[in-house]
């Protein structure tokens, strides 16, 4: 590809991008040739993550924005409207950890999804995970972006009372509630999207005589469905240039076959295919499931929470009859 060609080439915004899976989106595209803009918190960690070939690499450029702050600050949004301005594709991998505090549970904050009113803790899957994402498809809506990849989870395919969904949504500040409502925003926007919902993720290479890829759209996978970051970039990356750019698109992916050092069995190596466009080729005007458009997380969570704090209660109150009464 000559330079005259590749400056004709509108670049793809990689949210997220020294993440795990972000920073091998940006490799995948760098290796292709094409121009790519990567959106970080900040450049030390880019200096960390990436060598300096791909620092100095004259595709790539690096836009820092806190995506925590991007309601809360006009410069954050106008970097966010600038980043998304002249792209082809965005591909999220962005994502926001944080353990749930025993104040969040408060009757009158944990029934109100928007946190806003009562926390301003940017690291909240509130801020990063939905409202950031929110503003960043209407910005791939206003500017015509050809295509929206997000990254969510597995869970986010589980029913509300799954218990590992409910242990999730404890513990982790309802980040699936916030997946799935950023999933809706997104089908909803008339943007073309591809959702792409991973399980387990493990780090290396997978071994294609042993172990081949899945990529199914009715997501129903099976748990743990664990799966390769570097699968799950590729995908990121193809579906970006392989699907009809006005078809969407909601995926699981998991590897198939025996997987990671202890070669645990995960389906057979025949379910799935030797690539990751393989996949894709069969996927085109497939099977697909009606996705929900709300799914009770909260009510799932505190049945189990304050069940759980009412046991204590009624308990220490009985201590506390029997202690009294000797």
């Amino acid at each position: 590809m000559s330079e005259g060609e590749n400056k004709n080439i509108k670049p793809t915004l990689v949210v997220g991008a020294t993440g795990q899976v972000g920073r091998l989106c940006v490799v995948q595209l760098l290796d292709q040739h094409k121009p790519v803009r990567a959106l970080i918190r900040n450049h030390e960690k880019a200096k960390q993550v990436f060598s300096d070939d791909i620092l100095q690499n004259s595709n790539l450029q690096l836009i820092i924005v806190d995506l925590g702050l991007s309601q809360e600050c006009s410069r954050t949004s106008n970097l966010l409207e600038q980043a998304v301005k002249g792209c082809d594709s965005i591909i999220s991998v962005s994502g926001a950890l944080r353990f749930s505090k025993i104040t969040d549970f408060l009757p009158w904050r944990f029934m109100n999804p928007d946190v806003s009113a009562w926390t301003a803790d940017t690291t909240h899957p509130y801020y990063c995970n939905y409202q950031a994402h929110c503003l960043l498809i209407d910005f791939a809506k206003q500017y015509s972006v050809r295509r929206f990849v997000r990254v969510t989870g597995g869970t986010v395919g589980y029913s509300a009372f799954n218990p590992f969904v409910i242990l999730m949504s404890s513990v982790l500040s309802l980040t699936t509630q916030y997946h799935f409502l950023t999933e809706r925003y997104l089908r909803e926007s008339g943007v073309p999207y591809v959702t792409v919902r991973p399980g387990g993720l493990m780090n290396g290479d997978r071994i294609p005589s042993t172990t081949f890829v899945q990529v199914d759209t009715t997501c129903c996978l099976p748990p743990p469905c664990y799966v390769y970051r570097s699968d799950v970039a590729e995908l990121c990356v193809a579906v970006c240039q392989l699907l009809i750019p006005t078809e969407s698109y909601t995926m699981c992916i998991r590897a198939v076959g025996d997987i990671g050092k202890n070669k645990k069995r995960q389906g057979t190596k025949f379910d799935g295919h030797a690539t990751v466009c393989d996949c894709l080729i069969g996927l085109q005007g497939g099977e697909r499931t009606e996705l929900p458009r709300t799914k009770p997380y909260r009510l799932a969570v505190g049945v189990v929470v304050y069940g759980i704090m009412a046991g204590v209660v009624g308990a220490t109150y009985l201590i506390g009859v029997k202690v009294s009464r000797k």
